[in-house]
Formats: C-alpha cells, sequence, structure tokens
C-alpha cells in the first residue's frame, strides 16, 4: 500500500510539473484582430505582411506603431 502511495505521488508530481512548463497565456495572439500599418488605436498582432503564420507576432498595444514590412511594434 505503501508504495502504490508514493507511485500516485509520483505521477501527480510529474504531471503538475509538466503542466507548469507549458506556456499558457491568457493574452493569447488567436484572440486579437491584425493590425494594419501605422498608429494602432486597439491592442492587436502585428505580423509581417503576407505571413499569416508568424512564430512570434506582437501585440501592439494602443499608441503604439507597428510597422507590417518587419513586424515589428515600437513606442
Amino acid at each position: 500500500m505503501k508504495t502504490f502511495a508514493v507511485f500516485l505521488a509520483a505521477v501527480f508530481l510529474s504531471v503538475g510539473s509538466a503542466q507548469a512548463r507549458t506556456p499558457s497565456s491568457s493574452l493569447s495572439h488567436a484572440h486579437f484582430p491584425a493590425c494594419s500599418e501605422g498608429l494602432v488605436k486597439q491592442l492587436c498582432v502585428c505580423r509581417r505582411g503576407g505571413d499569416a503564420f508568424a512564430r512570434h507576432p506582437q501585440l501592439c498595444r494602443s499608441g503604439w506603431y507597428c510597422h507590417t514590412f518587419d513586424g515589428v511594434c515600437r513606442q
């Protein structure tokens, strides 16, 4: 019975640490519209022009500039 309890504890600890390493963000890029070139008026995703599946798109905040040539937001 003691080995079974140790086994269960090991399983739960490994599952918990795997979930802790999984990157989960409340600001997922899929929930925001794509930015257009220029001054941003609402939170949106700045992507390089023609690159809809960019690996690391940036979130642009209101008042920043989205440059769709290189997919970068700047203040």
